[in-house]
């Protein structure tokens, strides 16, 4: 979602003058408005296209240091309340190069201090998407698109070898289609690499160069099966022809092969006691009017437990866009064959009544990580625990493992019931307040992520516990990659379930964890343990130096020490409150008004009458919460008139809805309640 965000400009501030009488700006007194993101300053690549920026500058200005492109102006008065300067910039010559090209530092002059820290590049003058390629069918006049980006008005393609191209006219945001056809057929079970397309701009041949690849005759969706260790354990794979293709195979007293379409199912017979992974056979597919065209697949059966099986639930589908990124990354982690035996399955939510069951794997053959599809899922609505336990069981059963993680993404509001008390309108209407005006994003607000997108689908928080609970398995840790979990509430419902629970007392941003980076700290010692404080730290890291919303929380808890906690906080209780307490001196995690989270630590803190309950409650708050990482600041899509961020004053790590008026009467029934009244 674009927005127009406040983001302070200076990275590093450095005085153009030593002497201490000179008058200085302060940090806070030059900020990016729009135009500038991640401090980078993006111009076009064609020879004097503008691009605008805009910032506040509360004294006289002036910009200097750059060089490549103009700007104008280039100085000027401080802005006046409310108002902001646009600045043109354009580059003093094309980038005929196929890279994007670093042109100089933009740097900022307030008064005596010299703000330093934006970064000036210009893009080539035609952008290709990622990989530089384009694929058609085996067919002759096989037809295929692809979408560049120019802001160019004279460009001329020069295509090689068997194609055929042609450019479409200039749409919205500087983009061109190119249609391209094959004039040769691909009768081989190989990629054939069949021409190349140039381009011609103002009559000045630019590096940049799509290649067309015309595609095997036969396409497999992988290069091997890999079956569970179990006996019945299965797996499919699927083949893309635009012949009739015939299947052999070679191991039919290992595995059986069943056919739906193009979608083939392997199952193994017997289990595989042996002390490593087997070949179990091959299967031959070939085109039925071209024999000599034929594609191999080996077959072969993992040997008893994986040392340990991650499974990342992603949970509903208004999120799938982040989703689908972060299983790009996941994929990228795992390309630096780090996971050893250990297995990453993935159930992605496809629509709201189904989903997909997949693997994620290194494929030594490929050299790469791969998704597999493992199977299709049906999620009957409303959502339920009877529904988690069965996706889980799915997972159990393809992957079994020594142990187990689970990673969880969705939208998230910790305890929060998704069908509230009628009690909660009675409390609501007494201070003024509809139902529908709590928990509503601003439309204005980054996404952030519950567990589940509404009502029919999502799961209440001890729908998920007895899921777990029902497959009679205990999870090393859970990670919520969802909004608010790491809450006490939660966190005691889910106490049984797992050793370890990584969560955010606050969002988390669409964009999630970063996998990239953290994968390696979930498969350390080739993929046979993890560092959960490293989990986190790195979560915050990147929030903290690459993201471009510097808002991440996230806390370790140990569940061990959940019930010693809350007979901690049975005493707390026991003890009254001061007189002179006020809850709305305590730090809230959510934007919106009346608040519904707020630190746990700091509540006691405050509120506790008896000094010493409060001490032990907190020597017993440092064992449950064992790593906790913070931004300054966090943001929040919950609240009103452009108020995203709210200052992080006090942070143990875990929140609470206690002294929530509005969800007394639910509150009132959760466990931890009950294990503290």
């Amino acid at each position: 979602m674009k927005r127009l965000s406040i983001i302070a400009v200076a990275l590093l501030t450095i005085f153009a003058s030593c002497t201490p009488d000179l008058p200085k700006a302060n940090i806070n007194d030059l900020q990016l408005v729009s135009g500038i993101r991640d401090s980078k300053l993006i111009l076009e690549g064609s020879e004097g296209y503008e691009t605008t920026f805009s910032f506040c500058a509360k004294h006289d200005w002036s910009i200097i240091d750059y060089k490549g492109f103009s700007c104008d102006p280039s100085s000027g008065s401080k802005c006046a309340e409310g108002e902001n300067v646009v600045v043109t910039a354009k580059p003093l010559k094309s980038n005929n190069t196929a890279d994007t090209i670093f042109l100089s530092d933009l740097n900022f002059k307030l008064l005596s201090t010299r703000f330093v820290g934006v970064s000036a590049y210009q893009l080539p003058q035609v952008r290709l998407p990622k990989g530089n390629k384009v694929y058609v069918d085996a067919l002759n006049e096989s037809e295929g698109t692809i979408e560049v980006v120019s802001s160019s008005e004279d460009i001329t393609l020069v295509t090689e070898g068997e194609i055929t191209a042609e450019l479409g006219e200039k749409r919205d945001g500087n983009r061109y289609t190119i249609s391209i056809k094959a004039t040769a057929e691909n009768s081989s079970a190989t990629d054939h690499s069949i021409g190349i397309i140039g381009f011609d701009i103002n009559g000045v041949r630019q590096e940049s160069i799509i290649e067309v690849v015309q595609i095997s005759a036969i396409v497999l969706d992988r290069s091997e099966v890999i079956l569970p260790s179990r006996g019945g354990g299965q797996n499919i794979f699927t083949v893309e022809s635009d012949s009739e293709v015939e299947v052999s195979h070679l191991g039919v007293e290992a595995f059986t092969l069943s056919r739906n379409g193009n979608t083939f199912t392997v199952t193994a017979i017997r289990d595989n006691n042996g002390a490593a992974i087997s070949s179990l056979g091959t299967i031959e597919i070939s085109l039925k009017n071209n024999p000599e065209c034929k594609r191999t697949i080996e077959v072969k059966q993992r040997n008893g437990k994986a040392p340990q099986t991650i499974i990342v639930h992603f949970i509903g589908t208004s999120l799938k866009h982040y989703f689908d990124h972060n299983v790009k990354k996941i994929i990228e982690a795992l390309d630096g064959n780090i996971q050893g035996n250990s297995q990453v399955i993935i159930i992605s939510t496809d629509a709201s009544n189904k989903a997909t069951l997949y693997e994620v794997r290194y494929d030594h053959n490929l050299g790469k990580a791969v998704q597999e599809r493992v199977k299709s899922l049906e999620l009957p609505t409303p959502y339920d625990s009877a529904l988690f336990e069965a996706n889980l069981r799915e997972a159990f059963n393809f992957a079994p493992a020594e142990k187990y993680a689970l990673v969880v993404g969705s939208h998230g509001l910790a305890w929060v019931p998704k069908i509230p008390s009628q009690s909660l309108a009675r409390h609501l209407a007494k201070m003024g307040i509809q139902p529908s005006e709590l928990w509503i994003r601003d439309k204005n607000a980054e996404m952030t992520r519950h567990i589940g997108d509404n009502e029919s689908t999502r799961y209440d928080i001890d729908e998920i516990a007895d899921a777990i609970e029902a497959n009679n398995v205990k999870f090393d840790y859970i990670l919520f990659d969802a909004c608010f979990m790491s809450n006490v509430e939660s966190l005691y419902e889910l106490r049984n379930t797992a050793n370890y629970i990584i969560g955010s007392p606050c969002e988390v941003m669409g964009y999630g964890f970063p996998y990239a980076r953290i994968m390696k700290y979930m498969l350390t010692a080739n993929g046979t343990s993890y560092d959960l404080d490293k989990i986190c730290s790195e979560y915050v890291d990147y929030y903290k130096t690459e993201a471009t919303t510097h808002s991440g929380c996230v806390a370790l808890t140990k569940t061990a020490e959940l019930e010693a906690l809350a007979q901690a906080m049975k005493v707390v209780n026991a003890a009254g409150i001061k007189s002179d307490f006020s809850l709305e001196k305590v730090q809230y995690f959510e934007g919106q008004s009346p608040h519904s989270f707020y630190d746990l630590g700091h509540i006691v803190e405050l509120s506790c009458a008896d000094a010493t309950a409060a001490t032990q409650f907190k020597t017993q708050l440092d064992k449950t919460v064992t790593s906790r990482y913070h931004t300054d600041r966090f943001y929040s899509a919950y609240g009103s008139n452009n108020v995203y961020y709210h200052d992080i004053n006090y942070y143990t790590g875990i929140t609470t809805s206690a002294m929530v008026e509005h969800y007394a009467y639910d509150w009132s029934h959760t466990d931890w309640y009950k294990a503290t009244h």
